[in-house]
């Protein structure tokens, strides 16, 4: 098959549209293979002849089929006499070969009689081959009431449409699937590049730099920015107000770092005051807390007393 090309690269290239349409109309078939012209008309002699023997092979297949067909029980609307069926069957068998050639000369009467009676037989065949290419127009063209003249032009031109036509199409449906493919290529080849590009573009390209330079210059503004404020706290005496306040805040946070350094003192003499006392001292102090306790729980309960009898 001839590979596509563009309308525009023809239109571009004169010379080469010529050279095209040459091999397309003269030098090449279909296909795509070289055309000999001479070979080709061999080729089309051999295939006429050998059409034609196809023809009268099958059309005397068709006739001793038909004959051996004859004797069926199906077909009895032929009418023939009984005693023609075995002649019948005879010649069929001979004509298919089934006979061999020492048992003619005893076959040879009932031979005769088929051949005596040759009108009723071809009638009967003639109306047999009439049926069968009734059931071929139904075949070829249900519901359309298709006559067996036109069976004759509906067959070629199925034919046609078999042998010729539906391989065109098919040819002409690979062409075009074969530029639309091409045409795939090339617009994923697009995206490829585009992509690479943007890619280039983001990593190693100008936005890359772009990207970071405006980092780099973040960072040295931040630098800046740092170095200004510590020359302007240097250069600049902060306000009495402000000094003030450090000031108070230090001595707040002076006396109570003192009362806590004191309470810290005051918390480590009672432990060792504790430990001194060890577990005897440990001992008393909770019987006397128990005694402050049941002595508080007594006078709670009497001032109730009091209070109870005055309402």
């Amino acid at each position: 098959m001839l590979p596509p090309v563009d309308p525009a690269v023809l239109q571009r290239n004169p010379n080469f549209e010529v050279l095209y349409k040459d091999l397309c109309a003269r030098k090449l078939n279909p296909s795509g293979s070289t055309r000999e012209t001479k070979k080709q008309r061999v080729h089309d002699e051999i295939r006429r002849t050998l059409t034609t023997a196809r023809t009268t092979h099958l059309t005397s297949q068709i006739l001793i089929s038909t004959l051996s067909s004859l004797s069926s029980t199906s077909l009895s609307s032929t009418s023939l006499p009984d005693d023609l069926y075995p002649a019948i069957d005879i010649a069929a068998a001979q004509l298919q070969g089934r006979v061999r050639a020492g048992d003619r000369a005893i076959l040879s009467h009932d031979v005769q009689v088929f051949l005596s009676n040759m009108d009723i037989i071809s009638a009967a065949v003639s109306t047999q081959l009439s049926l069968t290419a009734h059931h071929l127009c139904v075949i070829a063209a249900p519901g359309t009431g298709l006559s067996t003249a036109e069976l004759s032009g509906t067959a070629a031109a199925l034919q046609h449409d078999a042998s010729v036509a539906l391989p065109a199409d098919v040819q002409a449906a690979h062409l075009q699937l074969t530029h639309s493919f091409s045409l795939l290529l090339a617009a994923h080849s697009a995206l490829l590049t585009a992509a690479i590009q943007a890619l280039e573009q983001t990593q190693q390209g100008a936005l890359a730099r772009h990207t970071r330079s405006s980092a780099e210059l973040l960072h040295a503004r931040s630098v800046v920015l740092g170095l200004q404020a510590k020359i302007h706290s240097y250069s600049h005496a902060p306000p009495a107000e402000f000094v003030a306040a450090l000031k108070q805040f230090r001595r707040a946070q002076g006396s109570g770092e003192r009362a806590l350094k004191d309470r810290e003192a005051l918390a480590n003499r009672e432990l060792e005051l504790y430990e001194r006392a060890g577990d005897k001292g440990m001992r008393d102090l909770a019987a006397r807390k128990m005694w402050l306790v049941d002595e508080v729980q007594r006078v709670e309960a009497e001032i109730g007393k009091l209070e109870a009898e005055r309402r």
